[in-house]
């Protein structure tokens, strides 16, 4: 029983103890830039390293065939299977007819062996469309210290886990040992399901290559030379005046037959009873003088 106590005790201090060790670990990773001194690079690393590979790429339209470039490559992208290509975001906006400046995008995850066909594949697909390359990037990230690191730690959470274990399925020691145990064994698989995410995360990122592709519609008028602005704003203004003349001659309308209406009530009010103006009863007064 003190065996199993003592293993106990060193299972719990390997426990609580490897949460600052990890922190402490990470914080010297992120400053390192070559490994220290005496220390032995994994062959794993030295042989493969795991880059992890993003491409950006804005293409520039200056007529409506957006949704049709995109519909395209998109379909590109099915026809190669999930497992090769998948479409994380797509956004289509239709530009309306005041609408000069549209911008879209679409997010894709590529096999990373596929990537540099792929996009040439994009390109092409584009140019056909109407479309010129504005701009491209190209990102390479190196997560082989982090690899190495986050398998290291699902290797030492597994073995942990599976020590705590064997303590709690053998029952011998106390009550509140095992119980000791057995929190420390939840807390181990804790860590063991993050690490584990992490290590899937890092192998995706490697695997398949981030491929952002940028749509943006641009036919401000003017955007070549001030003449070309005139003839294009043109029929514009032209319409905007007559569209104002209109909505005066509807705005007016109503207020015109009103006035008519008055106007002929007036008058036959004066024809029936006789009424003159008085500028012509004057000229009347005058002749007869």
């Amino acid at each position: 029983m003190r065996g199993n106590a003592v293993l106990l005790a060193v299972a719990l201090l390997a426990a609580c103890g490897q949460a600052p060790q990890n922190r402490h670990q990470e914080k010297l990773n992120a400053f390192d830039v070559e490994p220290a001194t005496g220390a032995q690079a994994s062959p794993s690393a030295v042989s493969a390293p795991r880059i992890a590979y993003s491409y950006t790429v804005t293409y520039a339209f200056d007529r409506h065939t957006v949704g049709q470039v995109q519909g395209q490559q998109l379909a590109f992208c099915r026809r190669l299977g999930s497992t090769r290509c998948l479409i994380v975001k797509s956004t289509l906006n239709v530009p309306g007819r005041e609408d000069h400046i549209v911008n879209d995008e679409a997010v894709l995850l590529v096999d990373a062996q596929l990537a540099g066909e792929f996009n040439r594949r994009l390109d092409a697909l584009a140019v056909t469309g109407g479309a010129t390359t504005a701009n491209r990037q190209v990102e390479a990230e190196d997560v082989t210290r982090q690899v190495i690191d986050t398998d290291a730690r699902v290797r030492a959470k597994e073995a942990l886990a599976e020590r705590l274990l064997g303590i709690i399925r053998s029952g011998k020691g106390k009550v509140g040992e095992l119980v000791e145990a057995e929190r420390a064994y939840a807390a181990t698989q804790e860590e063991l399901d993050s690490a584990r995410g992490k290590q899937a995360d890092l192998a995706q990122r490697v695997a398949m290559s981030r491929v952002t592709i940028r749509y943006a519609f641009d036919d401000t008028p003017g955007r070549q030379s001030p003449i070309h602005a005139s003839f294009a704003t043109a029929g514009d203004t032209l319409a905007t005046s007559l569209a104002t003349l209109v909505t005066a001659a509807v705005a007016g309308l109503p207020w015109l037959v009103v006035g008519g209406l008055v106007l002929a009530f007036v008058r036959w009010i004066r024809r029936k009873r006789g009424w003159r103006w008085p500028r012509r009863a004057l000229a009347s007064a005058d002749a007869k003088g």
